[in-house]
C-alpha cells in the first residue's frame, strides 16, 4: 500500500502540473480572452475519467471538464486509443457547457495500458455560427452555435490531423486566433502528458494509480465529514432570469437543497421548461454550478477532485431550462448558470451555518464584435465580459467589480483592446452607490464605455437589468443596483439595450453599467468609520451617506 507522504507528493506534483499546463496555454495563446482574461482551465484524470487535480481558474470550465471526460471514455472504443492521440470535443450534449469551450484530452500510457489522462479547456472567441462570438441569446437550436467536435482525434499518434484542423480554422470569424489558440491547447496537453510520464518513471504505474485512488478517497471522506457536521435540513430558493432571449417573460429557476447524513441532494424540480432562446443551461453547465456551490459551502479549502463530488446527488428535470433536450440552444448558458449559482447559494445559506450572504450580480454584461484588425485589416473578433459586485455578508462588505461565482474571468485591458481592435475604451470606473446599502455594503458595479472606430457586427447582452430580479439584500440590507446597457449613436440617438445584435459605425458608443451586490444587515448599523472611508473612495455619495446611512458629517 502506498504511504501517505507519497500520496501527498504525487498529488502536489499533479496539481503543479496543471498549473504549468495552464501557464503554457496562456503564454502560447493568441486571443486576449485566454492570454489576458484567463478563460481556460487544465486538469488530470484517472484512467477511468475522474479528475484528480485541477488548475483552479474558472469554476464553470472545471465543472464541464469533469463531465466531458467520462462521456469521451464511454464513446471511444479503448482499442482505438494510441499513445500520442489527442481528442477534441465541444458538443454541449456530450458533457460540454457550450460550443465555444473546446476541450482537449490526451491519454497517458504506461506500456500498453492507459493510466491517466490530461486535459484542458479554453474559450475561443468565435467558432462560427449565427452571431459574432458564436454566442446568441436568440438562437433557437445548437445548429446555430458553430462548429461541433464530437470527441474525435485532432492529433493521431502524435501527428496533427491537418484537414480537420484546417476545416475548423476556416469556419471561424477570427481564423488567426483560432489557429493559435488551438495549437496552444495542444502544446499544453502534451506538456501535461510528459510530466505525468515523468511521475510514472519515478514511482511506477502501480504506485501512481494507487495514489490517485487514495487521493480521491481522501477527498470523498473529507467532504462527507464536512457535510455530516450540518444537521439534516432542507433549503429552497427561487431566482429568475429577466427573459429567455426571445420573449419578455421571466424564467423561473427553483432549487431545493437537502442535507441527509453525509450526502447532499440538489433538486431543480419547479424550474421552467427549456427555453426557446439560447440561454438554456446545458447539463454540464448546471452540474458545474452545483459542484461550485456545494464545495464552496461545505469544503472550500481543500483541493478540487472528483472525490469532492461523490456525496452530491442531483435531480435535473429533462427538458427544463437547467437540463434541456437536444437540439436546444445553450450558447448563453453562462447567464443561466450564474443565476443557478446565486439561487443555490440562497438555498444553502438556509442550512449551512455561517454562509449567510446577500445576492451577487450575475448579469455578466458582455460585448462581442466582429471587425478587422486596425493595422493588418485581418478579420478579428473582440470579446469583453464585465462582472459586478458580490453581496455583503455576515463578515464584511462584498467585493467590487468582479466576475462572480462561476466566472473569475479577468477584464480586457484597455491597452490590449485598443492595440488589437478598432475599439477605444473611454472609461472604466466604479459606479458610486451601486452596491446595496447595509451594515455590510454590497460590492460596486463597473461602468465601461466603448467607442467604435470602425464598422463592427456586435452582440450586446446582460441580465439583471430588471430591478425586480436585482442582487437581493439580506437581513435588512437593500437590493443592489440593476445593470444597464445603452448604445449612443454618433447621430445623437440613444438606444437602450438588454440583449441585442446590432451593426455599429464609427463614432457609436456602448455604455455598460453592471450591477452592484446586495447589502447585508440594517444600514443603520454600519460603522461610521466605514461610511467615512466609502465617502473618501467615492463608493458612496454624500446624499446616500446622509439619507440611507444617517451619516451627519457627509
Amino acid at each position: 500500500m502506498v504511504d501517505p507522504i507519497t500520496v501527498a507528493v504525487i498529488g502536489s506534483s499533479m496539481f503543479a502540473t496543471t498549473q504549468e499546463m495552464g501557464e503554457a496555454l496562456r503564454r502560447s495563446s493568441h486571443s486576449p480572452i485566454i492570454r489576458e482574461m484567463l478563460d481556460y482551465s487544465c486538469a488530470i484524470f484517472t484512467a477511468g475519467g475522474e479528475v484528480v487535480a485541477q488548475d483552479e481558474l474558472i469554476p464553470a470550465l472545471l465543472g464541464s471538464i469533469t463531465t466531458a471526460m467520462p462521456i469521451l471514455l464511454a464513446e471511444v472504443p479503448p482499442e482505438t486509443i494510441e499513445p500520442g492521440d489527442i481528442f477534441i470535443g465541444n458538443d454541449p450534449y456530450r458533457g460540454v457547457s457550450h460550443t465555444p469551450d473546446i476541450h482537449l484530452f490526451a491519454p497517458v500510457f504506461a506500456g500498453d495500458r492507459i493510466v491517466a489522462w490530461c486535459g484542458d479547456v479554453a474559450h475561443h472567441n468565435d467558432i462560427g455560427g449565427t452571431n459574432p462570438g458564436t454566442e446568441g441569446f436568440a438562437n433557437e437550436s445548437v445548429f446555430e452555435e458553430g462548429f461541433r467536435f464530437t470527441n474525435v482525434k485532432i492529433v493521431e499518434a502524435g501527428k496533427l490531423c491537418e484537414p480537420l484542423f484546417r476545416c475548423f480554422v476556416e469556419t471561424t470569424r477570427d481564423p488567426a486566433a483560432s489557429r493559435g489558440d488551438l495549437r496552444a491547447q495542444i502544446a499544453a496537453v502534451r506538456l501535461g502528458v510528459r510530466r505525468v510520464e515523468g511521475l510514472i518513471a519515478k514511482y511506477g504505474a502501480e504506485v501512481l494509480t494507487e495514489a490517485m485512488d487514495v487521493r480521491l478517497a481522501q477527498s470523498e471522506r473529507r467532504m462527507r465529514a464536512m457535510i455530516a457536521q450540518c444537521p439534516d435540513a432542507r433549503g429552497n430558493a427561487v431566482g429568475h432570469l429577466d427573459n429567455d432571449g426571445i420573449s419578455n417573460d421571466p424564467v423561473r429557476i427553483e432549487v431545493t437543497v437537502e442535507v441527509k447524513g453525509d450526502e447532499v441532494i440538489v433538486d431543480f424540480t419547479g424550474s421552467a421548461p427549456q427555453m426557446a432562446g439560447g440561454l438554456n443551461s446545458s447539463r454540464a453547465a448546471t452540474t458545474a454550478a452545483i459542484l461550485f456551490a456545494t464545495k464552496a459551502a461545505f469544503d472550500p479549502t481543500s483541493d478540487s477532485t472528483g472525490g469532492n463530488f461523490r456525496p452530491i446527488r442531483t435531480i435535473l428535470p429533462e427538458g427544463s431550462a437547467v437540463n434541456p433536450n437536444s437540439p436546444a440552444a445553450v450558447s448563453l448558458r453562462h447567464l443561466t448558470e450564474q443565476r443557478i449559482s446565486d439561487t443555490l447559494v440562497r438555498a444553502l445559506a438556509q442550512i449551512v451555518p455561517g454562509l449567510e450572504t446577500a445576492g451577487s450580480f450575475v448579469g455578466f454584461s458582455s460585448l462581442a464584435a466582429a471587425t478587422r484588425h486596425p493595422r493588418t485589416r485581418l478579420p478579428v473578433v473582440m470579446a469583453d465580459d464585465l462582472g459586478g459586485g458580490t453581496g455583503g455578508n455576515r463578515r464584511g462588505d462584498g467585493l467590487d467589480s468582479v466576475d462572480t461565482y462561476l466566472g473569475n474571468v479577468g477584464i480586457l485591458p484597455a491597452e490590449v483592446c485598443e492595440r488589437e481592435y478598432p475599439i477605444r475604451i473611454l472609461e472604466t470606473e466604479y459606479v458610486t452607490d451601486s452596491g446595496g446599502a447595509g451594515q455590510h455594503r454590497g460590492g460596486l458595479g463597473i461602468r465601461r464605455t466603448y467607442e467604435f472606430l470602425d464598422h463592427c457586427q456586435c452582440v450586446f447582452y446582460t441580465e439583471q437589468s430588471n430591478p425586480e430580479f436585482g442582487p437581493w439584500g439580506a437581513e435588512g440590507g437593500q437590493t443592489g443596483q440593476p445593470a444597464r446597457l445603452t448604445l449612443l449613436r454618433a447621430d445623437g440617438t440613444t438606444v437602450p439595450v438588454g440583449k441585442m445584435r446590432v451593426d455599429v459605425t464609427p463614432g457609436d458608443r456602448l455604455v455598460t453599467i453592471t450591477g452592484g451586490g446586495g447589502g447585508f444587515g440594517d444600514p443603520g448599523r454600519r460603522d461610521p468609520a466605514a461610511i467615512a472611508d466609502d465617502l473618501r473612495q467615492g463608493k458612496v455619495s454624500p446624499q446616500a451617506a446622509r439619507d440611507i446611512y444617517g451619516f451627519a458629517d457627509a
